[in-house]
């Protein structure tokens, strides 16, 4: 018996000395990783500030399985993203942020509290250092947990690494892979769509089309409005003298739709007309190449644009088909020729049959194409989504002769 109560005692000493020595122990921590990412900063620093890219790069939580909730706005000061993964939670919320330079936020990762910092600084190989720090302080529970499990620095260490070789995989090696094909002049049907329109800075395109699109989605989603086909943009002009872009985004619908006047969306209807089709495999940054491609096809084939006609950006394949950037598919339309006749219908007499009368296509033209391939790595990507993000070219003046002026090199380079 008297046993027993000495190894009682014992127990009960060495439970008092564990709990005298945790509480001691500094609970402070302060972690920096650094890595050199071959992208540019502001490609990087934009990546990073937007929490839709989050969802499958594993960032702050080692595992693309989480699920992820947002705020209205994914981008910039204010915005949040909260996630759960195997019953544990964690959130992030984007408290200050200098564009291009710093991010400052706070995390609460399974109920610990911690402070995120994000450094971009340029380096002389067109690369973009990233420094991420997270500092806290833990709590009793927290501090047991990490000395039974080798300290709370190396824990997050493992952490801040992880989320850095990520997001490195993901710039590096899927979103800067892109194929173009410049392929055949071809007949681009007619379409009725609804629309979004605005006129903005060349800049701040991106950006605005990547508002617009989901606004227009909850619209005809809510209406429940027949569909058919991918969405697109239309685009009306484009100055680059005067910075200034027109456009539609538009999705394509069953019927022709008519809208009161006043409302935030218009309905449309495209004329069938020639085309020059080219396509980029690859996310959206590669879009101006697309289009430089094109325009270098038309005026080494001589090729008579009609800027009266639909200039074209049809989001064939896209975040909502796939998470993986390297797999999106984007068709650009540029009008060629004189314009077509619209489709005839002839009732036949008696009968029930009708007769569509179609122009027949242009010409076939040999395709063209450019590749550049991803580099290899041993980590399993899968990227996150993004909006469309086109870049144009400036639209040609109606002078045939500024069209084939228009060569730019699109041959690439290994990142």
């Amino acid at each position: 018996m008297k046993i027993v109560k000495y190894l009682f005692l014992l127990l009960l000493l060495a439970a008092v000395a564990g709990a005298v020595f945790i509480a001691t122990q500094n609970g402070k921590y302060d972690v920096t990783q650094e890595l050199v990412i071959k992208a540019p900063k502001n490609v990087v620093y934009s990546f990073v500030n937007d929490f839709k890219n989050w969802e499958n790069s594993g960032i702050l939580t080692r595992d693309t399985t989480a699920v992820y909730t947002f705020s209205n706005n994914t981008t910039g000061v204010g915005t949040y993203t909260n996630w759960e993964l195997d019953n544990k939670t964690g959130n992030v919320k984007t408290i200050n942020a200098a564009v291009n330079d710093s991010i400052y936020q706070n995390a609460e990762l399974n109920g610990l509290q911690s402070e995120v910092y994000w450094f971009f600084k340029d380096t002389l190989k067109e690369a973009t250092k990233v420094t991420l720090r997270m500092k806290g302080h833990l709590t009793f529970m927290e501090k047991a947990n990490a000395i039974l499990k080798g300290g709370a620095d190396e824990k997050a260490s493992k952490l801040l690494n992880h989320s850095l070789n990520r997001i490195n995989y993901i710039l590096v090696n899927r979103i800067n892979f892109f194929e173009i094909k410049v392929d055949e002049i071809v007949i681009r049907e007619s379409a009725y769509y609804i629309g979004d329109s605005t006129t903005c800075k060349i800049s701040e395109m991106p950006q605005k089309i990547a508002e617009m699109f989901p606004k227009l989605q909850e619209f005809v989603s809510s209406n429940n409005i027949a569909t058919k086909g991918k969405p697109f943009t239309y685009f009306h002009t484009f100055d680059t003298d005067k910075g200034l872009t027109s456009f539609t985004v538009c999705i394509p619908l069953e019927d022709e739709m008519l809208i009161s006047d006043g409302s935030e969306f218009k309905a449309g209807k495209i004329n069938r007309f020639n085309a020059l089709k080219t396509t980029l495999k690859g996310n959206y940054k590669h879009l101006k190449k697309a289009w430089d491609a094109a325009f270098k096809h038309i005026a080494e084939n001589k090729l008579e644009e009609n800027f009266e006609q639909p200039y074209l950006e049809v989001y064939s394949t896209g975040p909502t088909d796939t998470k993986d950037p390297s797999q999106w598919v984007t068709d650009i339309y540029i009008p060629i020729g004189p314009a077509l006749p619209e489709e005839v219908v002839i009732e036949v007499q008696d009968s029930t049959a009708t007769v569509t009368a179609v122009a027949p296509t242009t010409t076939v033209r040999k395709p063209a194409t450019v590749k550049k391939k991803p580099e290899v790595t041993s980590i399993n990507a899968q990227p996150a989504a993004a909006q469309p993000t086109a870049t144009l070219p400036k639209t040609p003046k109606k002078d045939t002769a500024t069209a084939k002026k228009k060569t730019v090199e699109y041959t690439t380079t290994k990142p």
